[in-house]
């Protein structure tokens, strides 16, 4: 099996090409195949949706503990609730949004 030096994904021997990332493998005898030219590539696409990922999962949690959705009491406080107002759409929709820039900008 070959590892693809992008994104580590396992290819069979005989492929030229990764199943995951379409990026070029590598053969043993030093055959080098054309090199796809990436906007940003595979592997900073990945970070991009990881963290994209975090902002998304933050703001999940700030819309669970700030908003009500539990057995806790609702933080009332002005200073709190101002700041939850524009950071929950925020990490959610700006999460989002990044997250699936992060896909396209893998195949781009």
């Amino acid at each position: 099996m070959l590892k693809c030096p992008y994104c580590g994904h396992a290819n069979y021997n005989t492929a030229t090409e990764c199943r995951k990332c379409q990026g070029p493998l590598v053969k043993q005898g030093g055959t080098v195949y054309a090199a796809r030219a990436y906007l940003v590539g595979p592997e900073r696409a990945r970070r991009i949706r990881d963290q994209a990922l975090s902002g998304l999962v933050l703001g999940l949690l700030i819309k669970v503990y700030w908003g009500g959705y539990g057995p806790w009491p609702i933080m009332d406080n002005p200073t709190l609730a101002g700041i939850r107002g524009w950071l929950e759409p925020l990490l959610l929709y700006g999460g989002a949004g990044v997250y699936v820039l992060g896909w396209v900008l893998a195949w781009i």
